[in-house]
């Protein structure tokens, strides 16, 4: 069952919430097209973080090209339910929950339309869209992953530290507390200058601004239990068998100068999975859709030659 919520004159999605279970409820926002014909849809799956309205540029884009748009809040993020107390805290006890969320907003919300069904994604949407994929071999006509979370960009020393950290941590009241200088989110910490996200001033501000819209938004740095369940995610998308069962046609869009997954780790599964296509744009941070403009001028041209040719 879904529930539309009010709307201003301003917005370009309609919200609605999805109930996944008692007591937890997934919000998605749909762009639909005004009296043309539909091309598809597509699932714009965001990042860790980050929430519907941040994308609204993006899914105006996809819309111009004659797709219809869904895209939902992770649980956990935006204004879907949050499973801790301190609203702040990104937690998720394993990304199994993220899938299955996925697979029931497709089941309720997708499926009906009978429409081919393409996929957007960043970062840890990426992640999950990888996941959904091998679980769901033939639901998903293309995908564009942009910077996807295939593993995490930590240095090497801290790497297996952290990882083992977490996966004790995790097992314990510790699974919902921050790790070490993760805290509340505050507009104050967000500055642009030394930003490792985009180089793009105005682009950068369009996740803040919002915030300052709805208060709720905000989320803030991970916790052990978030870190243990990215660890254990990306330890499932290394499986060969996961990887082999994956046959939708998939473009990757690495940014080279990423300081927050691994580009090499991007490379790697490119070559294994069993279709696709694989480019490094130059000179950008981890945020390819909201990069400057000649980052954005080749990451839209390599998107529409792969979606739409």
């Amino acid at each position: 069952m879904t529930v539309s919520e009010p709307e201003s004159n301003q917005e370009i999605f309609r919200y609605y919430f999805l109930s996944i279970k008692k007591n937890l409820n997934i919000r998605y926002g749909v762009m639909s097209i005004p009296c043309t014909p539909v091309r598809g849809i597509f699932l714009l799956l965001h990042g860790r973080s980050e929430f519907i309205e941040k994308y609204k540029a993006v899914a105006n884009r996809l819309q111009k090209s004659g797709f219809k748009v869904v895209s939902p809040d992770w649980r956990g993020q935006g204004l879907s339910t949050r499973e801790v107390e301190n609203r702040h805290k990104g937690y998720i006890e394993s990304f199994d929950d993220y899938v299955e969320d996925l697979e029931i907003l497709y089941s309720e919300v997708i499926d009906p339309e009978r429409l081919p069904v393409y996929i957007l994604s960043h970062s840890m949407g990426g992640n999950i869209a990888l996941r959904f994929m091998s679980q769901n071999p033939l639901k998903i006509k293309k995908a564009v992953l942009a910077s996807p979370m295939i593993d995490i960009a930590l240095p090497r020393v801290i790497y297996p530290v952290s990882k083992y950290i977490s996966k004790q941590l995790s097992n314990s009241f510790f699974s919902t507390k921050y790790t070490i200088g993760s805290k509340n989110y505050s507009v104050k910490t967000a500055k642009f200058k030394g930003n490792k996200l985009c180089h793009d001033p105005g682009n950068y501000k369009i996740l803040h601004d919002e915030i300052k819209k709805k208060p709720n938004l905000a989320i803030g740095g991970v916790t052990w239990g978030w870190l243990n369940a990215a660890f254990e995610s990306i330890e499932i998308l290394k499986k060969d068998d996961v990887i082999n069962r994956i046959q939708t046609p998939v473009l990757i869009l690495s940014a080279q100068k990423d300081a927050v997954v691994s580009v090499t780790a991007q490379a790697e599964l490119s070559r294994k999975l069993p279709n696709c296509e694989f480019h490094i744009i130059d000179g950008a941070f981890h945020e390819l859709m909201f990069e400057e403009p000649m980052v954005n001028r080749k990451f839209w041209s390599l998107f529409d030659r792969f979606i739409l040719d």
